[in-house]
């Protein structure tokens, strides 16, 4: 019988006598021999929990399961594998799917029973059980912490050092603080303090990290330099939540209450302007990337008066230009970089008979495509949790990074009600379509524009020749990468 080792701990179970990964490697190792078994592999995650799967090593026997590299997987008890019934449900469905029993070494089971399958879910329910209570319980010791003005848990913050139970004032990045909070304050946005905070001069959030948008306003928004701390700031997916709990802290506030007034209110203030994204009026968000870093290119809107009169101009910007200023790709005028575009367009349909001749599986694929990029984020951002538990990530990086990801799935999911919603198009009216695109485009609005770009391009590389002159036409090279 070729056997599959599987263990695991957790980060508070590392120590605990029994479940330590040699404890049940040594006593998984004794049961094979006593059943004449040999090990196929092994599989382990240390310092992971078992609330969910995204654990690398399950990953990796999943995917040997459906190999079939062996015939049984063993684990010391249940709760190693899993503590959520419903994953429990899904990892037997695998199993049973492909031939591969499961066994534990103290437990006595048997799944060709219903009698056996209802004792296996109910102690896969009390597992589920115990880990629900120890996170209600940790919710409500940390609740308490944050009433008494202690700090409740993770990686200090940029500006404190965890020093014997307490945040203790870093003196180098505490004048950093402070700076940021006075230069916002005195009406500096956060693009020219984040130019200021990645000067190499300045102490930065880790070795090998760089400021973003993401951190700097995490500090902008957190009390804590004015001498509070706070707990429910967010959910468990990484949202805010509008109601935290917010006490008094018995830590050394960084600066006063009133700069922290005066920085809150110019937030508040410019949080009620108006939105400067817009991913739904610009077409070419989604294929446009940046021809200098990489990254995905967003639609900015900017608000500006002239004799008296509001003026909006409408630009495409690197998203990590904007985040970071570490890219120096300008902003560039949407009526210029979608003129080019539409040139390219035109130029490649002159030159190319070929049409697809099924337009509706190409979209039934990009559908696909899109379902299958949605799911990736969702699986990076379960990463990212998991590094965060794993003590791998800060908080301030973890809340950067599910910020990013929630944007990222929000624009997937709009482009995936787009292409489900469209009505089809055969093969003799895209034909028709692209032999007069300029006058469609002119004639679409901005969403079926959007549409009609998604329809035809994987992607849109922007590259700048030469440098950007205020209000002049943009030197733009192109590189686009079609459909057909």
């Amino acid at each position: 019988m070729r056997t599959a080792i599987y263990t695991r701990v957790s980060t508070d179970q590392q120590a605990e006598d029994g479940f330590s990964l040699d404890a049940q490697l040594s006593r998984l190792h004794s049961y094979c021999h006593s059943q004449g078994w040999s090990v196929a592999a092994v599989y382990t995650d240390e310092g992971r929990s078992g609330k969910d799967m995204q654990r690398p090593a399950l990953t990796q026997l999943l995917d040997d399961v459906k190999h079939r590299k062996f015939d049984v997987v063993l684990v010391y008890k249940l709760d190693r594998l899993t503590r959520s019934v419903r994953d429990l449900d899904e990892l037997l469905s695998i199993f049973n799917a492909y031939g591969v029993g499961f066994k534990s070494a103290t437990e006595v089971y048997d799944t060709t029973s219903a009698t056996g399958r209802l004792f296996l879910h109910l102690v896969a329910s009390l597992a589920q059980w115990e880990r629900e209570t120890i996170a209600e319980r940790t919710r409500v010791g940390q609740e308490q912490m944050t009433y008494e003005g202690k700090w409740s848990g993770g990686r200090a913050p940029f500006g404190y050092d965890y020093v014997g139970g307490r945040l203790v004032k870093n003196a180098a990045q505490a004048v950093v603080v402070r700076e940021i909070f006075q230069r916002y304050a005195d009406g500096q946005g956060t693009g020219r303090i984040l130019t200021w905070l990645n000067q190499p001069d300045n102490p930065q959030l880790a070795p090998n990290r760089r400021w973003t948008q993401w951190g700097l306003k995490y500090v902008l928004r957190n009390p804590l330099y004015a001498g509070y701390v706070r707990y429910g700031y967010r959910t468990g997916d990484g949202r805010r939540q509008p109601n935290p709990i917010i006490a008094k802290g018995e830590h050394e506030a960084i600066i006063g209450d009133a700069l922290w007034r005066r920085a809150d209110d110019v937030r508040r203030h410019r949080f009620r302007q108006p939105s400067e994204f817009h991913p739904g009026t610009y077409p070419l968000t989604g294929v446009v990337r940046c021809g200098h870093c990489g990254a995905a290119m967003s639609g900015r809107t900017k608000h500006s008066s002239s004799h008296g009169k509001s003026v909006v101009k409408r630009y495409y910007a690197c998203n990590e230009r904007q985040q970071s200023r570490l890219c120096n790709m300008p902003m560039i005028q949407q009526e210029v970089i979608e003129e080019a575009v539409l040139k390219e367009i035109e130029c490649f349909y002159c030159t190319h008979d070929e049409i697809p001749s099924d337009p509706t599986s190409d979209a039934t694929k990009a559908v696909e495509r899109l379902s299958d990029e949605i799911a990736m984020v969702r699986k990076r951002r379960h990463r990212w949790m998991s590094a965060f538990e794993d003590g791998a990530i800060t908080s301030l990086e973890l809340r950067g990074r599910l910020d990013d990801l929630n944007d990222e799935e929000r624009l997937l999911q709009m482009r995936l009600v787009e292409l489900q919603t469209a009505t089809p198009l055969d093969a003799a009216y895209l034909r028709e379509l692209t032999g007069s695109f300029r006058c469609t485009w002119n004639a679409c609005e901005p969403f079926e524009r959007k549409e009609l770009v998604h329809l035809l391009i994987k992607r849109l590389d922007v590259h700048v020749n030469g440098e950007i002159v205020r209000n002049r036409p943009a030197p733009l090279r192109l590189q686009i990468e079609f459909h057909v």
